[in-house]
């Protein structure tokens, strides 16, 4: 298991909250909790009209993309797709994340949804530490104007609203690497091997594997297969067609998205600041044999 870098005693802490009333009532709890043990606590400005008048005095309300000048800890309430959210705003600010699942499967989140008064317990007393995880730098040039983001789990490119094989050219650290005809592809994180990857038959990858996944999504060709590759070389793509295919659609992170028109191009390089999660205190493997009934006998 990866060795985890302290974090120490929080004293300012950021909630990021899945819509609902089960994220918002934690949401009370925890900023409940926090105030009372003195803590600094941001909350986003919708949630605090969802938590009405339960929301504890002192809190400061930003918007969603906000961060405080003092911030020691980004706490996700909800599913992975929330953490991912919260992903961004935590990385940017160079701060450790914590995910308390309020989801279904929730692979990266520390901590359950039963947990939550263990997990406010770690981060008052110093508990707590995070892991470095990959991030890729997604690069859009396209006729309609250049595009960036970066992801923390995965970017897609399948077709859009003609459900048709496209034609995707692909290259690693600059050489060609195949031409697919197929539904579409995907690059993945270690961290993203278990989300879209997994269900598209991609491998998983251990999480602290310095590697980038490419999986193609439904290929024509039987030798097509999941490649895995040095994160320390780029990976691009561009859309080649058949010319009447349409537009395609382009996901990052299943979080924010574009169109491509025939010719545009994507660009996967590695991210110069990584994610700074606070993994479960089981191991990676251990949340699968869980998550997924590996242990189960037939």
């Amino acid at each position: 298991m990866l060795e985890r870098t302290p974090i120490g005693a929080v004293g300012s802490v950021q909630l990021i909250v899945r819509e609902g009333s089960p994220a918002v009532s934690a949401a009370v709890a925890a900023a409940t909790r926090l105030r009372q043990e003195g803590r600094e606590v941001t909350v986003p400005i919708d949630v605090v009209r969802s938590m009405g008048t339960r929301m504890p005095e002192g809190c400061r309300v930003l918007d969603y993309d906000e961060a405080p000048e003092s911030l020691d800890l980004v706490i996700a309430l909800g599913g992975d797709g929330t953490l991912l959210k919260a992903a961004r705003l935590a990385a940017d600010h160079d701060v450790p994340l914590m995910g308390i699942n309020l989801g279904t499967l929730g692979f990266l989140a520390a901590y359950g949804a039963g947990q939550l008064q263990e997990a406010l317990d770690a981060a008052i007393n110093g508990e707590l530490g995070f892991i470095p995880r990959l991030r890729m730098n997604v690069q859009v040039q396209r006729r309609a104007g250049p595009l960036q983001w970066t992801a923390s789990n995965d970017v897609y490119l399948k077709h859009g609203e003609l459900p048709r094989m496209i034609d995707l050219e692909t290259t690693v650290g600059g050489v060609p690497m195949a031409r697919y005809r197929a539904d579409g592809l995907l690059v993945c994180t270690p961290m993203g091997s278990t989300a879209y990857n997994l269900a598209a038959g991609g491998p998983i990858v251990n999480a602290g594997t310095d590697a980038f996944t490419i999986t193609p999504l439904c290929p024509h060709s039987l030798t097509h297969r999941p490649v895995v590759t040095t994160a320390s070389e780029s990976i691009g793509v561009v859309y080649t067609g058949p010319p009447d295919s349409g537009s395609a659609t382009l996901s990052v992170d299943g979080l924010w998205g574009t169109s491509l028109s025939v010719g545009d191009e994507i660009t996967v390089t590695r991210a110069e600041r990584s994610l700074k999660l606070v993994p479960p205190s089981a191991s990676v493997f251990e949340v699968l044999r869980h998550k997924l009934g590996w242990s189960h006998q037939a």
